[in-house]
């Protein structure tokens, strides 16, 4: 029974860690599309959203330098002035940690592990746990702000 409701709590989470990944996107690609041609502008926002969040490598950014993901990762960390995303972008990586360790899958356990240390050597991290209602807000918020125009 418990498990049921753990499962759909999980999967309305993972769809606030999908609307942030989203807004994370439409705040950066304009910014790398300033620099680089459109195509290689989203490709390079896609990799650096996953990069960001702890996701695996897609196939389709293989072809992009990992030194130069984790330099414009970097980058958007240390230059980005609104507090809200960043804490969306840690929140999230809060979220998928919990998710992905209930699954027992080591692999992106340790991947989202190295990411919040990485993260960590980058700006301090808020001790708070994550909560379906501030997800909510974060998503919501953060949607409005960065997608809706």
């Amino acid at each position: 029974m418990f498990g049921f409701f753990k499962k759909r709590l999980f999967r309305r989470m993972i769809g606030y860690v999908d609307a942030i990944k989203l807004t994370v996107y439409a705040k950066l690609w304009p910014e790398l599309a300033d620099q680089h041609d459109q195509e290689q502008a989203k490709q390079l926002s896609a990799a650096v959203v996953n990069r960001l969040f702890g996701s695996a490598l897609s196939p389709m950014h293989a072809n992009i330098p990992a030194t130069l993901i984790d330099e414009l990762a970097t980058d958007f960390l240390r230059k980005e002035e609104d507090k809200d995303l960043l804490h969306g972008i840690i929140m999230s990586l809060r979220t998928l940690m919990t998710v992905e360790t209930d699954a027992r899958n080591t692999e992106a356990m340790n991947r989202i592990s190295d990411t919040v240390q990485w993260v960590k050597t980058i700006f301090p991290l808020p001790p708070e746990a994550p909560d379906p209602n501030m997800m909510e807000r974060l998503a919501t918020m953060l949607q409005s702000r960065y997608c809706e125009q």
